[in-house]
């Protein structure tokens, strides 16, 4: 995430769940600034990583990769006891 903050010019990496998609909750990325209630983690050099308080209730046990086997790398999210859908970006609510 650091190299891609540094590559994009982002100071800040953000990842939330918002309703919609196949399976009720759909995945989403985007390089907006922290807002109260966040949660953080640094990255190093003054970059972050942070997550919504709504979406930290279903990361419980989740993991987030950086896959380099696809044609176009991507980050993916696992979280135990939340399927996904086909597609990838979507987890039943």
């Amino acid at each position: 995430m650091l190299r891609v903050c540094e590559k994009q010019g982002y100071s800040t990496i953000r990842y939330w769940l918002e309703g919609g998609g196949c399976a009720g909750l759909q995945s989403r990325w985007s390089c907006a600034e922290p807002e109260d209630g966040d949660t953080h983690w640094s990255l190093g050099d003054g970059k972050q990583f942070v997550i919504d308080e709504m979406t930290i209730q279903y990361m419980d046990g989740g993991t987030i990769n950086y896959d380099t086997t696809s044609f176009m790398p991507t980050f993916t999210v696992k979280i135990p006891e939340r399927e996904s859908c086909g597609c990838g970006s979507s987890f039943v609510a």
